[in-house]
């Protein structure tokens, strides 16, 4: 099954993570790149950005004691937000609800999650026929939301093993979703660590 970007919540080991995998038919020849706090995904051909203005953005950012990911350049606006001290869903809602779905060929939905040091998370979606965003308090757990076919919040039928940040986005890039590009993940330990995960010769 074909799903496109996913972002998953949920616990690792007893740890709150989050975490984004990139699936695409169109633009595959990308990876994730760490940076200090965030992970961002580029096109491997800087060529590639004159095709479409939604394949390259922050994919995951840390504030602090919280973790956004989403699959595209809402990620800033919805850090901005919790930084200035909106509580997750409302930073997800309102900047979803700004930005809306991505005016391409298929009217891609962005999808957003935010999971804080204590397990307590967010995920949301907004498609041209709506908007929908949930909170989540985790146990061990995980949740997603994908931009397409799985565009219901729907639990993770597997658990999530991963000690490490590295760890956790292989286990997602290695989800049984067909497409696989890259993945990239931030798990707490003490803080949100940030990690990629990249396959040579992605195709």
């Amino acid at each position: 099954m074909y799903v496109g970007r996913v972002v998953i919540i949920g616990r690792s080991d007893g740890r709150p993570f989050i975490g984004y995998r990139l699936s695409s038919r169109s633009f595959p020849n990308r990876m994730a790149v760490t940076k200090f706090d965030s992970v961002r995904i580029v096109p491997k051909d800087a060529k590639d950005l004159s095709k479409s203005p939604y394949i390259s953005y922050s994919c995951i950012k840390v504030i602090g004691d919280y973790a956004v990911a989403t699959n595209g350049s809402h990620t800033e606006p919805i850090a901005e937000k919790i930084e200035l001290g909106y509580p997750p869903r409302d930073a997800i809602a309102l900047t979803l609800l700004a930005m809306d779905y991505e005016r391409d060929q298929y009217k891609t939905p962005r999808i957003a999650g935010v999971i804080d040091k204590n397990g307590k998370g967010c995920l949301g979606i907004v498609q041209s026929d709506g908007i929908n965003v949930k909170e989540f308090k985790l146990e061990e757990e995980a949740f997603f939301i994908a931009t397409y076919e799985k565009t219901d919040f729907e639990p993770l039928y597997t658990n999530v093993k991963g000690s490490t940040a590295t760890e956790i986005a292989k286990f997602m890039y290695e989800l049984e979703f067909e497409n696989p590009v890259c993945a990239a993940a931030a798990l707490w330990d003490g803080e949100f660590k940030t990690s990629a995960y990249n396959v040579m010769g992605n195709k």
